[in-house]
């Protein structure tokens, strides 16, 4: 995992939209914060290096994002995709 969480902290910093984005491995999850708020969690796909992605919705509850891919292709949805970076309401 400790590889995992360093090929994801590399795809963030050479990311400009993803400035302020911190990344962390929580029992086998990797999870993506913005200052202390947590906002996605990656979770193992079902097949090798297959990442799916959930997102903290409202910060109530967990939703997940139709969307699987690689490591590198998850980051980059998200940085295509601003609305999830950031809370709603």
């Amino acid at each position: 995992m400790e590889n995992t969480l360093n090929e994801a902290r590399r795809a963030i910093r050479s990311n400009p939209k993803l400035v302020g984005v911190v990344s962390r491995e929580v029992e086998g999850e990797l999870h993506l914060f913005r200052g202390d708020d947590l906002f996605v969690r990656l979770l193992p796909g079902d097949r090798e290096g297959a990442w799916r992605m959930e997102y903290f919705r409202n910060r109530e509850s967990w939703e997940c994002l139709d969307f699987t891919g690689t490591l590198k292709e998850c980051i980059e949805f998200l940085s295509e995709n601003e609305h999830y970076l950031f809370w709603e309401g």
